[in-house]
């Protein structure tokens, strides 16, 4: 169970309090509920800058990795060795990322745009993300109404023209980029102040019309008309006693003298049409993506769709390219066509969206899911988001392990999990993960979940901490409760983030190397006694640095790695000696406060004796209270020439004072191996 709340000091009588600890510093619940010193960590490289790592697998087998900068990116293989660097990257600054492979390439997003990360086999190159064609003369890209109520009047329906807005809605971004009047495209040349701009007409404009007739008495300004038999629609924007003035919606010819013309209030006869100069309209659109209302920050791949959510002006739009291609957003009613709706009640802003089998999407105001599962089709017709639980969520990057979704909750106080629940009906569901170690939770920056491809036996959750240190949760069986712990972890320095990569779980480091605060990767290794280690005959990483140094079972002691990365005074360590940052295990145990007499019932007691039962353990000390004592090392009989033995045993110990709520504490200072199997206390009442 980890580390439990200090509120749980006076419930002895709840099972859960007997199966955890008061306290834990730096270590790892294994998978058989037993408690260990925490692994080390491995140099790796330095990197300034660094804020993110991220796993690339081009096909199954091939693996590299991604390391995200402030202002570029690198990629690198197994050994941290760099394969390609670019500084063409979709943010500068930082701001949101996201990572998503897609049949062999990469896309990349941020706050400046969309990349795509090609790899061809040998080489990586870096281009950017391009929207396909569209028929006449357009671009396959979505686009959004930003400014309802606003009318926008062009010049002329082709060639070179100007656009006058009724409010101010242009800006300098708006040059290169193409706007809509009634579906059809207009390229932005040029900006001449925040209501005139300057296009180019890409294909011809929805032409206005005057239609007469002997009344017009039963139309309005707004009105949506349509034509009979011809089939003109158009949309009402001026009227007089005998004529309308309408902007084409279908059927750019016109409606026929003597169509039936239809509204909302009634219908009348045509007697005559005419072409008009272009009125305005309040029929038009921009670019849902670009650099005026930014760009997604955050994306996944599902049913052969690029499914793009958290528009910076428009929160509650989710984006779905064409089951065609990934650069296809051209919308329809076709099983095939691309998905752009506003979703939710209240205006939510939709933070993150993963594929766990359904599409779940993470807001601030609830979490919804769009059913794939059973062959589930994801199509227009077929789309439609469903709350199942209205507890709001962090933009902190969720992590998947297995079907489920963890998260960091909008209070940033709170780490949840929406799985998939039932026995015969799977439906959605959240519980809470953190309720009994909440005061480790302290506004997670990011999580680290292990990898379907991961090689460790025992799996762990990181929750790295905004004041750089982590709680990190383990489990067994499932996911209840009562069946999982939380443990934090520090280090000489501050955690950033942590990735599961190549198999391993990688993590960004700050660190003070050498009088400096450096920015380190390291990757963690159950082998590793230190942190950030490395051989102490090649030290030139940790030069100038106060250091730990061990091998082969000796402890060294503390040395300083010279300029040069040379350890002083390691002539008679053994060959495959590290030297790294140490790091302090320790074990807090609950005193027993009731127990239950046939004679009285439930009493008060006082922990007087306790033993402890360890696993293949080195030195450590055993405090009670006030009283340190140091067990391990060598016993009569012991090879002083061979390193300290690693012990299998139980020891007991006297707990001395007679204080309220004693302090039971088993504490490792050296690296060495280290692990508690179980705990006992015998009490006086």
């Amino acid at each position: 169970m980890g580390e439990l709340r200090p509120e749980f000091l006076e419930s002895d009588d709840l099972k859960l309090r007997s199966e955890s600890l008061r306290g834990a510093l730096n270590t790892q619940i294994k998978g058989t509920r037993t408690v260990r010193a925490r692994m080390g960590s491995a140099f790796v490289r330095f990197a300034t800058d660094a804020r993110a790592l991220y796993e690339i697998r081009t096909d199954t087998d091939t693996v590299f990795g991604l390391i995200v900068y402030e202002d570029s990116l690198r990629v690198i293989d197994e050994d941290g060795v760099s394969l390609f660097a670019s500084s063409a990257v979709p943010w500068q600054p930082l701001g949101r990322v996201w990572v998503e492979t897609f049949r062999g390439d990469t896309l990349l997003g941020g706050l400046n745009g969309m990349k795509v990360l090609k790899y061809d086999g040998t080489s990586w190159s870096m281009v950017n993300f391009k929207f396909d064609d569209a028929p006449a003369g357009g671009l396959a890209q979505p686009y959004w109404v930003y400014t309802k109520g606003i009318t926008l009047t062009p010049s002329a329906l082709t060639g070179s023209i100007s656009l006058v807005a009724s409010d101010p809605v242009f800006k300098a971004d708006h040059v290169g980029m193409r706007i809509r009047y009634h579906s059809r495209e207009i390229l932005i040349t040029g900006v001449i102040n925040s209501t005139h701009a300057l296009g180019t007409v890409q294909s011809s404009l929805a032409p206005s019309i005057r239609l007469t007739a002997a009344s017009m008495a039963s139309f309005s300004v707004g009105d949506v008309v349509v034509s009979d038999p011809t089939g003109f629609t158009g949309l009402v924007r001026a009227v007089t006693a005998t004529t309308i003035d309408i902007v084409t919606l279908t059927f750019f010819d016109g409606p026929a003298t003597g169509d039936l013309l239809s509204g909302p209030s009634g219908s009348v006869t045509l007697t005559a049409t005419s072409f008009i100069s272009p009125l305005s309209s309040p029929v038009w659109d921009e670019p849902l993506i670009g650099p005026v209302h930014g760009y997604p920050r955050a994306a996944v791949s599902a049913a052969g769709r690029l499914v793009l959510v958290d528009f910076p002006d428009a929160p509650d739009v989710i984006a779905l390219s064409s089951a065609r291609s990934i650069t296809d957003f051209g919308v329809g009613a076709e099983d095939d066509d691309a998905i752009v709706r506003a979703v939710g009640d209240n205006q939510p802003r939709f933070h993150r969206v993963m594929n766990a089998g359904d599409l779940v999407f993470l807001t601030d105001k609830g979490l919804y899911y769009v059913s794939l599962r059973d062959g589930g089709l994801l199509t227009p017709s077929t789309f439609n988001p469903v709350l199942f639980d209205k507890r709001g969520a962090a933009i902190t990057l969720p992590v998947q392990i297995g079907t489920s979704i963890v998260f960091v909750e909008a209070s940033k106080r709170a780490i949840s999990m929406a799985t998939l629940d039932g026995n015969i009906y799977l439906k959605w569901s959240v519980r809470t993960l953190s309720t009994l170690h909440s005061h480790l939770i302290k506004t997670p920056t990011t999580l680290g979940a292990p990898s379907s491809y991961a090689t460790d036996l025992d799996k762990y959750l990181f929750v790295v901490n905004a004041d750089g240190t982590m709680a990190v949760m383990s489990w067994s069986e499932d996911f209840s409760p009562d069946h999982v712990g939380f443990v934090p972890w520090a280090t000489e320095g501050s955690y950033i983030a942590v990735t599961s990569l190549f198999g391993r779980y990688w993590v960004i480091v700050d660190r003070t190397i050498g009088g400096v605060t450096k920015r380190v990767i390291e990757k963690f290794r159950p082998a590793a006694l230190l942190d950030c280690e490395v051989p102490y005959d090649d030290a030139v990483a940790l030069s100038d640095t106060d250091v730990s140094l061990h091998g082969g079972g000796w402890y060294g002691g503390t040395r300083t790695v010279g300029s040069d990365g040379i350890v002083p005074e390691t002539e008679d360590m053994p060959a495959g000696a590290m030297v790294g940052f140490p790091f302090t295990t320790q074990v807090l145990l609950w005193p027993v406060k009731h127990v239950e007499s046939p004679y009285t019932g439930i009493v008060r007691a006082r922990p007087v004796r306790g033993s402890v039962a360890l696993l293949n353990s080195g030195v450590f000390n055993i405090r009670t209270n006030n009283t340190t004592r140091v067990v391990g090392g060598y016993t009569a009989g012991d090879d002083v020439s061979l390193p300290p033995p690693l012990r299998t045993r139980v020891v007991k110990f006297s707990i001395f004072g007679n204080r309220e709520y004693p302090e039971i504490e088993i504490t490792k200072t050296e690296p060495g191996q280290f692990e508690v199997m179980a705990a006992t206390q015998e009490v006086t009442m």
